[in-house]
């Protein structure tokens, strides 16, 4: 029994001792290390918040900055597809233009052969060779002919003048919309190309 009580006794000065006192403390101490962690946790939550308030705000600007670049790059390549488009077809106006003009020269050249070929010393050189009862009949027809081509010639000449006039106007009209554009766009250009490359 003495064996069991001063085990009893020994075992009380561990067991009490440590739960009594050793508690406390640890309890007191973890609950002060877990307030403590909490506080930090608490406070690096709130700097986050700042941080992320401020660096809003100072890239906001520069977003807003990016917004705009954005919108004069695309006003920019909205220009020069328009200005690209506006030059193709100012040259496209321009080919038919001398198309035209080349179909013009060509009906008039016609016209100034059917007024040779329709003097009366030419039909008669032209019947020559053609031998028959009926020569004046001969050179009515041809007379006729030729005249009848003319008029053809002439109605064709007469249409391909009209259409080159209206043609010309309306190169005219492009190569004006092509300069305005060029106007509008190259400032732009080169704005862009000082904020790239400020002196």
């Amino acid at each position: 029994m003495k064996v069991s009580l001063k085990l009893l006794f020994l075992l009380s000065l561990f067991v009490f001792p440590m739960n009594a006192f050793g508690q406390t403390p640890q309890n007191s101490a973890a609950d002060a290390l877990t307030n403590e962690v909490a506080a930090l946790r608490q406070s690096l939550q709130t700097l986050n918040n700042r941080l992320k308030v401020i660096s809003d705000g100072l890239l906001a600007p520069d977003k807003k900055n990016e917004d705009k670049s954005l919108e004069s790059v695309r006003k920019v390549t909205t220009n020069l597809d328009l200005l690209t488009h506006a030059e193709e077809r100012a040259e496209v106006l321009r080919k038919q233009l001398i198309e035209l003009i080349e179909k013009e020269t060509a009906y008039k050249s016609r016209m100034a052969q059917f007024d040779e070929d329709l003097r009366p010393e030419n039909i008669e050189r032209s019947m020559v060779g053609v031998g028959g009862t009926r020569t004046v009949e001969m050179r009515d027809t041809r007379r006729r002919v030729l005249e009848t081509d003319k008029r053809g010639v002439e109605n064709l000449l007469s249409i391909t003048v009209q259409s080159r006039i209206r043609l010309d106007e309306d190169v005219r009209q492009a190569d004006q919309l092509v300069t305005r554009l060029r106007q509008r766009l190259f400032p732009l250009i080169e704005k862009e190309i000082d904020k790239i490359n400020p002196e």
